[in-house]
This record gives C-alpha cells, structure tokens and sequence, in this order.
C-alpha cells in the first residue's frame, strides 16, 4: 500500500495551493514493517512555499528534529499476508533507516522494542495491533488513539489484515 500525502503552501502573491500532492517520497520497505513518511518540521528552517522536500532524502530518521515533528504512516503486516523483498532488498532498505539508537537488540520473537525520546501520537487507520507495554499488550483498533510518552514498547500485528497507524512524532523537552 502506498500512503498519498498532500503538502500546501503559500506563493508568492500570498495564496494557498497544492505543492505535493502523491505518494509520500520516503517509503522503507523492512519486510512485514513499510514505513512512509509523509512531512519533517525542523525548526528554524522556514520554507511557506515548500520549495525543499524534508522528507526527499537518501536516509529516514525514526524521530523527529529537535523542537520539531516527524508525520509518518506505517503499515505492519502479518507474517504471510504480503510478498515481502528479498533479503538484500531489505539489507538495503535497513541502510536507509537511521533508528537514532532507540531500537533494542532482541530475542528472537522480542524484535521492535524501542524508546524515542518524543510524545508520539498514533491514531490507527485500519485494522488490528497490539501495543507491547513491559506490563503487557494491548489491543488497539481502527479509531483508537494511542499516546505514546517515551515509553519502552513494541508493535505486534494481530489476525490477517495488514494494520496502518498515522504518527505525529513530535520533540519535546518533557520526554528527554
């Protein structure tokens, strides 16, 4: 699936317009994990009339600039439910991905245990996940909203269907 992300900005007469309207440039594709992400804000760079693609790059960040936000969709996807690319691709696809340190080594079967120092909002698209907690999983569902505070936790796809959640990743000086 591909996330289609449309950008607005201000011309030079002063008035809004489409200046991104496609899918989202930045798509790493890790397997049963697609990440595509849609927009960075970094502070102290202004651009109203979005002339610079932040997202248009050769490397993506799991979290966002500090003082600024990362928006980004990612689809999780059961085991067997997708073709996934071959190894190299993958291998490949991981180079591009910078988790800034805050992904865990883990035990076969405890992959995804992560901690980013932001308060990410999640509001889940479509279909089934559970939330790891060290104090357990919860299952969260399409409509649900998950307010992650810089908490140690791990996403794990439930039943058939591919999972798409919506992050607004956002710095903050409470989460560092």
């Amino acid at each position: 699936m591909s996330t289609r992300r449309i950008v607005t900005g201000i011309d030079s007469a002063g008035k809004s317009y489409v200046v991104h309207d496609g899918p989202a440039p930045a798509s790493v594709d890790i397997g049963r994990v697609v990440l595509d992400d849609v927009w960075v804000d970094v502070p102290g760079q202004p651009d109203p009339e979005a002339k610079i693609d932040p997202v248009a790059g050769d490397v993506q960040r799991l979290v966002a600039p500090g003082d600024g936000s990362v928006v980004r969709v990612v689809w999780f996807y059961p085991e067997g439910s997708r073709e996934e690319p071959d190894a190299a691709t993958i291998e490949a696809n991981l180079a591009r991905w910078d988790a800034g340190g805050a992904m865990e080594e883990g035990e076969s079967g405890e992959e995804g245990w992560h901690t980013t120092a932001t308060i990410d909002y999640g509001i889940v698209i479509t279909g089934e996940i559970d939330l790891g907690l060290d104090s357990g999983d919860v299952r969260v569902s399409q409509g649900d909203v998950v307010v992650q505070r810089a908490t140690r936790h791990a996403w794990k796809p439930v039943g058939d269907e591919p999972c798409a959640i919506a992050f607004v990743l956002i710095s903050s000086s409470n989460y560092r």
